[in-house]
């Protein structure tokens, strides 16, 4: 009977989100690589993606060309990608352009599926966690690699090994299989890292679970990239996340709750801190790309909250508004949250659009969101936030929640961490793209179209049938 039970509950809950969330792609693709390299078994490999800048247009053949990155264990793979470009560029109805070729829409990997991969870089007797492409031929390097004890490489085109190295000399017991999840309470050594807007600072945080502080480094990437040249002792168990909001200002956000916010040209104390005890333990952490005054954190609880920088430095600074006559009321601009308290294993703002962002769900669930509705509806001259009833919020939550890619489940397999297994294209608008514990490769763009409410469809019916009914009236007239 309790089966049954939560049968029936399961597929109540997947009415209500079939209703709001459209399962539809413009287009998706996937791809299981085979390696020059025998792996006895591909599923202890930790594995990693991002894209790279390159796209390459061709109308003739109707395909937009561009590449991934792929990262198993110490090496890193480059992948080509060729999309469907009708999928990425606007119709001829639209555009009065040439008609383009009909695409191929499951075939992005076509050219490399009966290939065996040869990687591209290695990082020698580490395990990856983290890539980050930074540009083209122009910079002394292209890609920025992390492994699991914190070392971070740099690699550059046509080398395959790193052309510099910031070591991190660890013990023998100081290895963990991903970056900060939830579900591996395994990792004892917690990184992260983030660059600077401009490229030219990079800020690493460090921690080693049980201890009673992290280690913040901010270093060169410019002139000797790597080099030191601060350290800053963070008074907190676990920094799992750093991020920049421009050339000089960054936050940390760390396992007590408080994200803490830093200039680099200051001195070793926080600006400013934000304090968020509610809703569980906070997991994840980005700022947008695009706004840089908006920053969002995940749960360990499936909530998701979007804040306004300024309006948390105002409230530090506003003494006469306090709780507890002491504490900072700072409020969040909207809060959201993962079906069935799916907890926030990962957050990344769109580099393309100035509403949209996702969160990966500790299940593998990819949830899209798109800020638009809100940012229209609640501006400065509306209605207060604070002020809004559940069915309003309801409503905001149906109106922001404009995807959810679960990839038939496969993301649930295994118990490795889902952070950084998820990356958007830092140009191709909406193009997302994942890897899987069994290292199969997705990518896809999301259809944001919505289907209509059944009460939508009745009124609109009702309407019809007034205005025929009109008309029959005033043709008998």
């Amino acid at each position: 009977m309790s089966d049954i039970k939560k049968n029936k509950l399961k597929n109540e809950e997947y009415k209500i989100w079939k209703k709001s969330i459209p399962l539809l792609y413009n287009h998706i693709s996937s791809f299981k690589p085979k390696f020059d390299t025998r792996f006895d078994d591909i599923l202890k490999f930790d594995k990693r993606f991002t894209f790279t800048n390159k796209i390459i247009p061709d109308k003739e053949k109707g395909l937009l060309s561009t590449s991934a990155l792929y990262s198993q264990g110490s090496d890193i793979y480059e992948i080509d990608c060729a999309l469907p470009l009708g999928a990425f560029y606007k119709s001829s109805e639209e555009t009065g352009k040439e008609q383009l070729p009909d695409p191929d829409y499951g075939d992005a990997f076509r050219q490399v599926e009966k290939t065996s991969l040869k990687s591209t870089w290695n990082f020698p007797g580490e395990n990856i966690i983290k890539m980050d492409y930074t540009g083209g031929p122009q910079r002394d390097s292209c890609l920025l690699a992390m492994s699991s004890n914190g070392s971070l490489a740099w690699f550059k085109k046509d080398v395959k090994v790193p052309v510099h190295i910031m070591q991190e000399i660890m013990g023998p017991g100081t290895s963990f299989s991903s970056i900060h999840s939830s579900r591996n309470s395994n990792s004892l050594t917690i990184s992260d890292f983030a660059l600077s807007d401009d490229l030219e600072t990079l800020v690493k945080c460090q921690s080693t679970v049980g201890e009673e502080e992290s280690i913040l480094k901010i270093a060169d990437n410019s002139g000797k990239p790597g080099e030191v040249l601060r350290k800053i002792n963070v008074p907190a168990t676990v920094t799992h996340s750093v991020r920049f909001f421009d050339n000089h200002l960054f936050a940390t956000c760390s396992d007590d709750n408080v994200t803490r916010f830093w200039d680099t040209r200051t001195n070793d104390k926080a600006l400013w801190t934000l304090q968020d005890p509610n809703h569980g333990k906070i997991l994840s952490f980005d700022v947008s790309k695009v706004l840089d005054t908006l920053f969002a954190t995940g749960s360990d609880t499936g909530i998701v909250k979007v804040w306004d920088v300024r309006a948390v430095a105002a409230a530090t600074e506003d003494f006469t508004n306090r709780q507890n006559g002491q504490d900072p009321i700072q409020k969040e601009l909207i809060s959201l949250y993962h079906s069935g308290g799916d907890d926030v294993v990962d957050l990344q703002f769109s580099p393309t659009s100035s509403s949209e962002f996702l969160t990966v769900g500790g299940s593998g669930n990819i949830y899209h969101w798109d800020m638009e509705y809100f940012f229209s509806e609640f501006d400065d001259d509306n209605a207060d936030v604070d002020d809004l009833d559940l069915a309003t919020v309801e409503a905001l939550q149906k109106q922001c929640l404009r995807f959810l890619h679960t990839g038939g489940s496969r993301r649930s397999i295994g118990a490795k961490g889902k952070r950084n297994t998820v990356a958007w294209h830092p140009v191709i608008d909406s193009l997302v793209g994942t890897v899987d514990t069994d290292s199969l490769i997705t990518v896809y763009k999301p259809f944001s179209g919505r289907e209509q409410d059944d009460d939508n469809d009745e009124i609109e019916g009702k309407d019809e049938a007034q205005e025929k009914d009109a008309e029959t009236a005033k043709g008998a007239d």
